[in-house]
């Protein structure tokens, strides 16, 4: 009996497509953690800081490009018939060139209405090739194939690639446009590998489609990428609030401590990636086998990721003294409202993407992200004015427990 149990995970299509994808989480969130020490004391809080507000503008413009298709195109390829592959990949590579084109654009137009010094603006050109890398990128095609071994092969050689070239090099505070481009080059390298490898497996090509086709697609990834885009913007609005209102010092501290709670959230990810195709196979068949999937995950991997706040809060300053040294260990307090967010963003995925979103309930979740976010705005101003770093942890945590009730509402209600 036990055998056969094992027999049946280890062949199972979800296990293998959720390894996979935690170990491509891995290599994208915690491989570059590991010179996030390093760096942080050889470029300092202030050139830290430099750094993290142009990422954080061109995460922004990433968000644009991304549009919501990695759920979407993920489902659309679970759900659809071979025939289609072809007419899907180039309505989804066409639209994001599109947006690719419009970000570029939209970037320069913020730096000239900026007042920005021109340094900012050099970081920002260098860490826009993230933005080119994200438009080709092809981890919701493999997604939805559920066959990520090879793409996560793929970004594990080219992060790895990445943080030794980053020790080997980045050696003076003055160093930031060189960290720039060693942390960004691996999006372009590892999309020019996804594209031969998906003509190669699946016999897709780069092909332009016509402008219906990319209208239909933005339209029904629209809802997505209105939840998405609220998630990620407001994820890093506290970083734009503090570059208006404080030192580079207090947004590289900032920046580096949030680091922590929302690398544990990208934890989650590859696991939210793996069960949502099989949720939504599951809510296909009916509402009742769809509600029963998602409880049974959700009672064995939320417990976890509470156990794992439950720890940063109580180790705060030796964890941040820890990982990026003394400089930022006075300001560790700001972990635990982190935390909360951190343990709220897991339980909202669960209700949000994994319940609505699978059964078809996009709008409601995009409408709840769009009063919270708003909530959210509102806070960040006002806290972060008020209380600084501090006022937009807490801030933070408040827009992420008011999205949790307004989705429970809509859970209730469906």
């Amino acid at each position: 009996m036990i055998s056969k149990v094992i027999k049946q995970l280890t062949t199972s299509k979800l296990i293998k497509n959720g390894f996979w994808l935690f170990v491509l989480q891995v290599f994208n969130t915690v491989v570059p953690m590991f010179t996030l020490p390093y760096i942080t004391r050889i470029l300092g809080p202030s050139g830290y800081g430099d750094f993290s507000l142009a990422l954080n503008w061109i995460l922004y413009l990433q968000v644009i490009v991304e549009y919501g298709f990695g759920y979407w195109g993920a489902r659309k390829i679970a759900t659809s018939g071979r025939e289609e592959l072809q007419k899907i990949y180039s309505s989804i590579i066409t639209a994001r060139i599109a947006l690719m084109i419009f970000s570029f654009a939209a970037m320069c137009l913020v730096y000239m209405l900026s007042g920005k010094e021109y340094t900012h603006f050099v970081c920002m050109c260098i860490l826009f090739s993230m933005v080119i890398g994200v438009a080709f990128q092809l981890t919701w095609l493999f997604q939805g194939m559920q066959d990520m071994k090879y793409i996560t092969l793929i970004n594990a050689v080219s992060r790895l690639v990445s943080v030794i070239l980053i020790f080997l090099m980045v050696k003076r505070s003055t160093d930031v446009y060189l960290y720039c481009f060693l942390y960004s080059f691996t999006f372009i390298l590892s999309a020019i590998i996804g594209l031969v490898l998906a003509h190669k497996k699946y016999g897709v090509e780069v092909k332009l489609c016509k402008f219906l086709e990319i209208k239909m697609a933005l339209q029904e990834a629209w809802p997505l990428f209105v939840s998405q885009a609220m998630s990620k913007v407001l994820s890093g609005f506290g970083v734009t609030v503090l570059g208006m209102t404080v030192t580079s010092s207090a947004v590289g501290i900032y920046s580096a401590i949030y680091k922590i709670p929302y690398t544990m959230a990208l934890f989650f990810n590859p696991i939210s990636q793996a069960t949502y195709p099989d949720i939504s196979v599951a809510f296909g068949k009916s509402k009742e086998s769809g509600l029963k999937r998602v409880k049974r995950i959700a009672c064995i991997i939320v417990p976890m990721f509470v156990g794992a706040a439950v720890v940063l809060m109580l180790l705060n300053k030796p964890i941040v003294t820890l990982l990026f040294g003394d400089e930022y260990s006075n300001s560790s307090m700001i972990l635990a409202p982190l935390c909360l967010w951190f343990v709220l963003s897991v339980v909202n995925n669960f209700l949000g993407i994994q319940i609505l979103v699978a059964s078809g309930h996009q709008k409601e979740y995009s409408n709840a992200f769009l009063i919270s976010a708003v909530m959210s705005i509102v806070l960040y101003f006002i806290l972060g004015k008020l209380l600084g770093m501090f006022g937009i942890a807490f801030a933070t945590f408040f827009a992420e427990l008011a999205l949790t009730i307004l989705l429970l509402i809509r859970v209730i209600k469906i």
